[in-house]
């Protein structure tokens, strides 16, 4: 059977455009879940469109990693939400994972004018591997090829799906 992660942030869900709303005290945040599940429940579909048969993990990857709504989520799909968790942002991976996708994810610190870009938490500018400047986008791509499973597609914003069109050359973006 294929098992699929997908990793899910908030910065760079559709319609997410300050940090009040992807804070639990922020002006919206309610809004930014509700829009967040529905581009997980849209990639799972995806998923399991071209491979009905596989096992889709959702790795809730924002913040407290509580953002999704459970009541909410695709039933065909299983939510890796709340800390501590292994791997962090792709709680669930394993050498059994086939594919990761990254849905809603952000640029990088001082990538260029993108929506809410920052690395990691905001306090580091830049996180460096080998001399190459790399965001969430990039170390969490990393973490996923060392378990041998490709990053097959990303969606946030243009500046978002450029960083990881430079990584990862010929996976599929969604610019939303």
């Amino acid at each position: 059977m294929t098992k699929v992660l997908i990793s899910a942030d908030l910065e760079g869900i559709s319609g997410v455009v300050h940090g009040t709303e992807t804070s639990p005290e922020g002006y919206d945040y309610a809004r930014s879940r509700a829009l967040m599940t529905a581009e997980v429940n849209a990639a799972v579909a995806g998923v399991l469109d071209g491979e009905p048969g596989a096992e889709v993990w959702v790795a809730d990857a924002h913040g407290p990693f509580r953002n999704i709504l459970p009541e909410e989520l695709d039933r065909r799909a299983l939510l890796v939400r709340g800390k501590p968790r292994p791997f962090g942002m792709l709680g669930g991976l394993g050498p059994d994972t086939d594919a990761v996708l990254f849905v809603g994810y952000h640029a990088r610190a001082g990538s260029g004018p993108a929506v809410l870009a920052h690395t990691m938490n905001g306090i580091n500018l830049d996180v460096r591997v080998g001399g190459r400047s790399l965001g969430e986008i990039g170390l969490n791509a990393a973490m996923a090829g060392h378990f041998g499973a490709p990053v097959v597609l990303l969606s946030g914003d243009d500046v978002a799906c450029a960083e990881f069109g430079e990584l990862v050359p010929g996976a599929a973006t969604v610019e939303v």
